[in-house]
């Protein structure tokens, strides 16, 4: 949901980097690369309950990331450099809860559900399907874009801050990852009919 809005803003702001970043031959792949490195080291420092360090990693991260967004933009990127790129996400978005449930293992049937839901999203986001028109096509679109890169930050960023929440926040997140799963299975299937 947050990151339609995100990248709009985020696209004007980070332009100028993006530009400079581009001009010095560097890659977006190198950037998604640099995100994943930055993102993974967060799991130590939350699985040792040093969250603000980890929270610090996490936003590192997502900067990263927005400026291969930015950078891909200007230099589009190959196949093999956007295949790169959703792997990456895949990896580190499946890694928190890892590293949340490692800092407390009462947390892992949590973090367990919220990694099945990230499982779903994962696979029906491999799934391309052209848009439907219509008023069933803005809900389907809407639901289908429930849970993106943006929000998982946001969400991975606020439990650094009550880690606490965490049981409450997975399990919410993990049935808005199937909620979104759900839509755009039906989106799919409309399209197919």
């Amino acid at each position: 949901m947050l990151d339609r809005l995100i990248r709009r803003y985020a696209s004007k702001a980070l332009a100028v980097p993006a530009t400079r970043i581009v001009s010095t031959g560097i890659r977006a792949q190198t950037l998604a690369l640099a995100g994943l490195v930055v993102g993974l080291a967060s799991v130590p420092f939350i699985a040792h309950s040093a969250y603000l360090a980890g929270l610090g990693l996490i936003i590192a991260g997502g900067l990263l990331d927005s400026l291969d967004l930015g950078v891909a933009r200007l230099a589009p990127a190959t196949a093999s450099e956007d295949f790169l790129a959703r792997t990456l996400e895949i990896v580190w978005s499946a890694s928190l809860p890892f590293g949340f449930a490692l800092a407390e293992p009462e947390r892992a049937l949590a973090a367990m559900f919220l990694m099945l839901g990230l499982v779903a999203r994962t696979a029906i986001l491999t799934a391309e399907a052209p848009p439907t028109s219509g008023i069933a096509g803005e809900v389907q679109e809407f639901g289908a874009d429930l849970v993106g890169t943006a929000d998982l930050t946001v969400v991975y960023g606020v439990l650094c801050l009550f880690p606490h929440w965490f049981s409450i926040a997975a399990y919410t997140l993990g049935i808005a990852c199937f909620v979104m799963t759900g839509f755009r299975v039906v989106k799919f299937g409309f399209q197919r009919t």
